[in-house]
């Protein structure tokens, strides 16, 4: 009898622009670190209402809000045509999630504007939209499957075109921040690569009204130092001004 041999596949469109997106994180000098956040005023402002906000689109606006005080979560790293920081103007949070696409799984990069001044509500349900619609509705979703479909160099030169040159058009395609969470399949995680300025991963929240936290970030545009001040002030937004909202929309 024949030994199996298995076969070959060729790379799908969601296996395209991951390879991509890691190919440009290669490049980028990530250090990683992680924090317990203290969440218990916000956990049971939550268990308090009837429909609460998700934590995706909390921790969404969180990092939103604290990029208005912390101005260096709006900050990217651009080494053409001169080395230098780009300070955006606004956050944008670059929202990770997976959903279907052709018959696999796949995951969706979508770029979330302003977050800080949307309701929790509208952040919640333009996620939920971006799950759950025809790919075809939304243009950020089409754009990411249609810069997928040419050859690998022009691709790639799509990708470089939009992250090393123009600040204003980098925060807009890929965002200020990257938000992720693979707490759902009960899994944290170890090693990161990101092109984006930083990705904040974010796991379940515990009976002690604990949460952990893995934060990656680009260390040629903040320090370690830098990056536990803004974990302390996001803490701080989570048990202060977020649960001021929530509790508003429950009334």
């Amino acid at each position: 009898m024949a030994e199996p041999r298995g076969r070959s596949l060729p790379l799908s469109l969601p296996r395209r622009w991951i390879g991509d997106l890691l190919h440009f994180a290669d490049k980028v000098p990530v250090v990683a670190a992680e924090r317990t956040f203290r969440v218990r005023a916000l956990a049971d402002a939550r268990r308090a209402v009837p429909r609460p906000p998700a934590w995706h689109a909390l921790v969404i606006k969180a990092l939103g809000l604290t990029s208005v005080r912390m101005p260096e979560l709006r900050r990217a790293y651009l080494p053409y045509p001169w080395p230098r920081l780009y300070e955006a103007p606004y956050s944008v949070a670059n929202v990770v999630f997976d959903r279907d696409f052709g018959g696999e799984p796949a995951t969706f990069l979508a770029p979330l504007i302003r977050p800080e001044e949307r309701p929790l509500a509208d952040i919640q349900a333009k996620v939920k939209r971006w799950k759950e619609d025809p790919v075809e509705a939304h243009g950020v979703l089409r754009r990411l499957v249609r810069n997928a479909k040419p050859p690998r160099p022009i691709r790639r030169l799509i990708w470089a075109s939009g992250l090393y040159w123009n600040g204003y058009l980098r925060a807009r395609n890929f965002g200020t921040f990257a938000v992720n969470s693979v707490a759902a399949v009960r899994s944290r995680m170890l090693m990161f690569k990101t092109p984006i300025s930083s990705v904040w991963y974010y796991g379940t929240v515990t009976g002690a009204g604990t949460m952990d936290m893995q934060i990656a970030f680009d260390h040629r545009v903040v320090d370690g130092a830098m990056a536990g001040r803004i974990g302390s002030v996001v803490e701080e937004v989570f048990n202060t001004v977020l649960v001021t909202e929530v509790k508003a929309g429950a009334g």
